[in-house]
């Protein structure tokens, strides 16, 4: 009835974590789209992070296995910067990725 319970969302601060870079008309993009794209990006980030895991685990080459841990972590990192724009369903991508890096090294 008054809107309680519905947080405003700041369309300009998400569609830069989305795109990397300001847009000139962010309130254009709707949320609809701009969900659709945090969870494509969401996906993808997550797939890498668990073949990267993988094959830190398997991996007898150690430049592999430290060029993969780094590429972990920067995906870590870029799913962090969606993550206040994410939903319930979103937030379980995330925190599924963290549990596949809770098993390798911290360096």
């Amino acid at each position: 009835m008054f809107g309680f319970g519905k947080k405003k969302i700041d369309k300009g601060a998400w569609a830069e974590a989305i795109y990397g870079k300001k847009l000139k008309n962010p309130e254009k993009e709707s949320e609809e789209q701009l969900s659709a794209l945090t969870t494509g990006m969401l996906m993808q980030h997550h797939r890498i992070i668990l073949d990267s895991v993988r094959l830190v685990h398997t991996t007898k080459n150690p430049d592999t296995r430290a060029g993969r841990v780094e590429l972990c972590r920067k995906h870590y990192q870029e799913m962090l910067k969606l993550k206040p724009f994410c939903n319930k369903e979103q937030r379980a991508i995330i925190q599924n990725a963290e549990d596949a890096l809770q098993g390798i090294p911290k360096r």
